[in-house]
């Protein structure tokens, strides 16, 4: 139960913040707002994330009574917390994972004996080749616990990016009349700055418009679950109030 807690507090604080800072910083984008108000933000968080819980009550018939959800950071941290209580050789591997990955950062980042990120960038033509890797324990550790699906739906998101869109756009003038590729602070812009500058500028969008279909055709695909476990949810209210039975706590 203990575990369950501490589970549940950090996934609900971190899709709170989650929430927050990828949703109010458009407000100022659009100009709506000057600045950050902290008594409205934290308004704005505390109705937002009310909603959310209430939004679980439905969702947990499709999603978990229904469906088979898969939730691999909360396994992955819930098996954590088990070795810790335990303790004996689940410890020890966790100990080492950690003094590895520490190491590895510092050997990168702080002491610089190879490259966080292992990239190259060449113009052919009109217009850029890259290629790029982040050499991160982390990231190995991430995809280890989403899955082989997760992980290589991502990689296919990634190099569609990379590999097709960035060349496609720098192929179309960007490359050799974007005025910032030759005048970036007094020097010219690398082959590897550019590709990241569109990736910045433009081509990272294609991964919001994905994250959005996919949200919306998920909830498309739930539809049916919904709206039986909202129907579900009110007769049960309606019962409990006429006395006629409870509700079984799960």
């Amino acid at each position: 139960l203990e575990n369950n807690i501490v589970q549940t507090a950090a996934s609900a604080g971190e899709a709170l913040a989650a929430g927050v800072i990828f949703t109010l910083p458009a407000l100022v984008i659009m100009g709506f707002w000057q600045q950050f108000n902290f008594f409205w933000v934290a308004i704005i968080a505390g109705f937002g994330g009310t909603l959310g819980v209430l939004f679980t009550i439905p969702l947990r018939r499709s999603l978990i009574v229904e469906g088979d959800l898969q939730f691999p950071e909360g396994v992955a941290t819930a098996e954590v917390l088990e070795t810790g209580q335990e303790g004996g050789a689940g410890v020890k591997r966790i100990a080492k994972a950690a003094v590895a990955g520490g190491l590895f950062k510092v050997g990168a980042k702080g002491i610089g004996l190879w490259p966080e990120i292992v990239e190259g960038a060449k113009g052919i033509g009109g217009s850029i080749a890259y290629f790029g890797s982040n050499l991160s324990p982390a990231l190995l550790s991430v995809g280890y616990i989403v899955g082989l699906n997760i992980a290589v739906l991502i990689f296919i998101g990634g190099a569609c990016n990379w590999f097709i869109a960035i060349p496609i756009c720098s192929g179309i003038g960007e490359w050799g009349t974007y005025p910032e590729t030759h005048n970036l602070a007094g020097q010219a812009m690398s082959a590897v700055d550019f590709a990241g500058h569109l990736w910045s500028t433009k081509t990272r969008y294609l991964g919001v418009g994905g994250m959005l279909v996919g949200g919306l055709w998920t909830i498309i695909q739930m539809r049916k679950s919904l709206v039986s476990g909202i129907t579900a949810g009110l007769k049960a209210y309606k019962n409990v109030a006429d006395g006629q039975n409870s509700v079984k706590r799960t």
